[in-house]
């Protein structure tokens, strides 16, 4: 028997992010944000402006799926998500406007876990993909 039987072409579900993550996908969220610059006139209204620093931020959800192992990854790390691509859609790059330079990645920036006492321990990952900036080779400060 299926987990899920689908019938049209939308999305449905999420995958599976035990191996990259040690969380259980509830939910993912691929966030595109930049800056803009405005140039104004001589009586201050905008003439011109630009769009720069593309990126995304990316937000992992769910249920910590091994409690002896935790969420797998230290904060500075590189994760490779399964949700990042989908149906030859990559989702981290997509609707940037940019690409992506070689090994340019998703590099975890922060992640946090909540125990409870009448239900699972859940956690969540937040990551950046800054598609001008590979990841790679970082260099490591002590």
């Amino acid at each position: 028997m299926s987990l899920a039987t689908v019938y049209g072409t939308a999305q449905f579900g999420t995958a599976d992010e035990t191996t990259a993550s040690g969380i259980y996908t509830g939910t993912v969220t691929f966030n595109g944000t930049s800056e803009q610059s405005f140039a104004p006139n001589h009586i201050g209204c905008d003439v011109a402006f630009s769009v720069f620093n593309a990126k995304k931020d990316v937000t992992l959800d769910g249920i910590v799926a091994v409690k002896a192992t935790g969420i797998v990854g230290n904060i500075g790390s590189v994760i490779s998500l399964a949700n990042s691509t989908n149906n030859t859609r990559t989702r981290q790059s997509a609707n940037l406007g940019a690409t992506a330079v070689a090994n340019a990645g998703l590099v975890i920036i922060g992640n946090s876990v909540a125990p409870t006492n009448n239900g699972f321990e859940t956690g969540n990952i937040s990551a950046i993909f800054l598609p001008g900036v590979a990841t790679n080779s970082p260099a490591t400060l002590t």
